[in-house]
């Protein structure tokens, strides 16, 4: 079809170069699009141009809001998780101790499962000590000394390790003694 537009324009190339358009047509054109855009703002100028408005300012709002929050919590984010900005020995040290933690934890939910009363004591106890850690993380974003902060909440993991290790040598001796008492039944 390509083709046979370019051959039809090739053969009638002297007709089109004799055709003229009139005067005035191209001030006709002009004149339509300028009555076209006078419409369009008599229009606008109404109820639509109010309420256009308002829903620009609201898009514009809702945008500005969103952008903030992100920009907010990234940087709290940032500022709790980015231990290894202040120092990565430390980061790394504070990971493992987090770590270590959870697996003890999870240790001590497992063995304890026989003994909820029990459990529930053990749990007091990380609780405070949680609360202890969750209250320095909050100082850490704050703090003039970051290293210094980080360190206090290393030293509070170990006092975590410790006594979840404790807990679960207590834990360990109570299952341990039922199984003798269970086996001298026998």
């Amino acid at each position: 079809m390509k083709k046979d537009l370019k051959s039809f324009i090739h053969e009638n190339r002297e007709a089109f170069d004799d055709a003229t358009p009139p005067l005035h047509l191209w001030q006709g054109i002009a004149g339509a699009l300028d009555e076209r855009d006078l419409r369009n703002t008599k229009v606008r100028g109404g109820k639509g141009a109010w309420i256009t408005h308002v829903l620009k300012v609201a898009a514009l709002t809702f945008l500005v809001g969103t952008i903030g929050m992100l920009i907010y919590f990234y940087g709290k984010r940032e500022a709790y998780l980015d231990y290894s900005r202040v120092n990565p020995d430390l980061a790394a040290e504070q990971a493992v101790y987090a770590r270590l933690v959870m697996q003890k934890k999870d240790s001590i939910a497992y063995i304890a499962t026989s003994n909820p009363a029990l459990y529930g004591e053990f749990s007091k106890a990380i609780d405070q000590m949680e609360s202890n850690y969750d209250m320095l993380k909050q100082e850490f974003a704050k703090s003039p000394n970051r290293e210094l902060t980080l360190e206090a909440m290393i030293r509070n993991l170990q006092a975590q390790i410790d006594i979840l290790s404790q807990q679960l040598d207590v834990l360990n001796y109570i299952n341990d003694s039922k199984k003798q008492t269970g086996d001298e039944q026998i």
